[in-house]
């Protein structure tokens, strides 16, 4: 999902200009294609360098695409306003406690305010910049704003919460999905055990302290099918049975339903119609 290219070249750009880009899709959907790797500040590390990921002085997008981001979103007049994302947005921490508390404990043992993340490579690694974002979208009362995601090797459905300590009765602010690897390494593979075994505890161990996750599977392998209409937004994930296997067979896995100003995911039980191209209705 990365937004980047070795020469960019348009109207007086060049080698410096900006990769970040928005297409637009008549009054239906805005896709908006992000930068996460040119603009950044060095990535936090853990133990010690967890203090620095609540600082307002951090970026994942830089200044510039972030206010690009933010404006495009906020007055976007796009039912739709879709984010083409490099890395996870939605908080994935152990454990996700109330403001208050964590503002306690950071001060005394030097953790993070929105809990320990288990990825600083992701948005979580710059909880400032996300946190800009979020209170923008909330302040600015915007409908249907979907994350896809890549990177990660691993599939995901979330809601992204307004605060994660307090979901859902804080609201949420969109939807992030997140699609595997065809064929880079995930869990089970590092880990060398058998898909499905391992890594089932590790899923209800992050699904239990974050609730606003509502799916997630860290062992297929595959690709994902999104579609927008007037009525909602779905993603079908897709795994294939053996990566190696040149002939490998592909299934449907599950599919997930965002309805038309709801910004929560939901699943239902059928992919997308490839003959009428129509999402599901979620009944």
């Amino acid at each position: 999902m990365e937004a980047r290219s070795a020469a960019v070249r348009g109207d007086g750009t060049g080698k410096d200009a900006a990769v970040y880009r928005r297409f637009q899709f008549g009054n239906l959907a805005e896709l908006s294609m992000l930068d996460l790797r040119t603009y950044r500040d060095e990535q936090a590390s853990t133990g010690a360098g967890w203090r620095k990921i609540d600082s307002s002085d951090r970026s994942i997008t830089g200044r510039a695409q972030m206010d690009w981001l933010t404006s495009g979103i906020v007055t976007s007049s796009a039912q739709w306003k879709i984010v083409g994302n490099p890395v996870m947005i939605s908080p994935v921490v152990f454990p996700p406690l109330d403001h208050r508390t964590m503002r306690a404990i950071t001060e005394t043992v030097g953790l993070p305010d929105a809990g320990i993340p288990y990825n600083t490579d992701q948005w979580d690694g710059y909880s400032a910049d996300r946190r800009r974002l979020f209170d923008a979208i909330a302040a600015n009362g915007v409908n249907n704003t979907v994350f896809l995601t890549g990177d990660i090797h691993t599939s995901w459905a979330c809601d992204l919460p307004v605060n994660a300590a307090d979901y859902p009765g804080a609201g949420t602010v969109g939807t992030e999905l997140v699609v595997s690897s065809l064929t880079s390494v995930n869990i089970d593979d590092i880990l060398g055990v058998p898909p499905r075994t391992a890594t089932v505890a590790v899923e209800q161990a992050i699904k239990s302290t974050n609730h606003h996750i509502r799916y997630v599977e860290p062992d297929s392998h595959g690709y994902g099918v999104f579609e927008v209409n007037e009525q909602g937004a779905q993603m079908d994930w897709f795994y294939i049975n053996d990566p190696m296997n040149p002939h490998a067979t592909v299934g449907h896995a599950v599919s997930y339903w965002v309805a038309d100003g709801t910004q929560q995911a939901h699943p239902v039980a059928n992919p997308l119609d490839p003959a009428g191209y129509r999402p599901g209705t979620g009944t």
